[in-house]
């Protein structure tokens, strides 16, 4: 059965049309979730923060260190606050690869 035919109201020859902007209205409703549909106002449109692994940290600190390394004017403060950050993500490093303890969580 093609839509023509399925749309088509027998023994008259109609077809139901529907109006454009119901269709646009009915369309968005079907992509609101169930909940913010029944309450517009609690719509969340925050935005979840993408969580870095360390050594994405370290290989993106490393262009940035290369980057300073290239540029010719007095960059030699920025490379120090590096190494300040550099340290940051290693010691982070350090204490995630640590073993637990049952102590730690009972501190």
């Amino acid at each position: 059965m093609q839509v023509k035919e399925f749309l088509t109201i027998p023994d008259e020859n109609i077809v139901y049309l529907i109006p454009e902007d119901q269709i646009i209205s009915e369309i968005a409703r079907l992509f609101k979730s169930g909940s913010d549909a029944d309450h517009p106002d609690e719509v969340d449109d925050s935005t979840e923060v993408e969580t870095i692994c360390i050594n994405e940290a370290l290989k993106s600190l490393k262009t940035v260190h290369t980057f300073l390394i290239q540029q010719e004017n007095n960059a030699s403060g920025y490379m120090k606050l590096m190494d300040k950050i550099e340290k940051f993500i290693k010691r982070e490093q350090i204490n995630l690869m640590q073993q637990t303890t049952i102590n730690k969580y009972f501190r």
